[in-house]
């Protein structure tokens, strides 16, 4: 299925750059999978932009480092989480339902899958600070 795009945007606080993409995006399959139409090693193939220029376009607050915004972040995320810690101690049963095939199954099982998404998205930010410094 061929999909053209025309549209022209910009980027970067002020606008200055404008890009124009004018090319026919392929979807194709090979043995039931995905492949991507852009191949780098083709001579003819678009130059793609270096870090420097994606750094370039992207305000410069951006880079800005504030320990208070930091740690009003660490902070709300850790009440968001406690609170979903509550709320899940609350309301969700740790026994396994006894039945499988039943409302109460089903609620045990979004409840605790709804409970598993939003802590890793409360926390996730607790996990990269952490693995930053480790790094660094």
């Amino acid at each position: 299925i061929p999909l053209h795009v025309d549209t022209p945007s910009t980027m970067g606080k002020g606008g200055q750059q404008s890009i124009v993409a004018t090319h026919a995006i392929q979807i194709t399959t090979k043995n039931g999978g995905w492949v991507s139409p852009y191949n780098p090693l083709d001579p003819k193939a678009p130059e793609l932009p270096t870090k420097g220029e994606i750094k370039a376009v992207i305000p410069k607050e951006c880079f800005e480092r504030s320990y208070v915004h930091s740690m009003y972040y660490v902070f709300r995320d850790t009440v968001m989480a406690a609170g979903c810690a509550y709320v899940a101690y609350q309301t969700l049963s740790t026994d396994l339902p006894t039945n499988f095939i039943s409302l109460d199954a089903l609620t045990w099982f979004l409840g605790w899958n709804t409970y598993a998404f939003w802590m890793g998205t409360f926390v996730m930010g607790h996990w990269v600070s952490n693995s930053i410094h480790i790094i660094y």
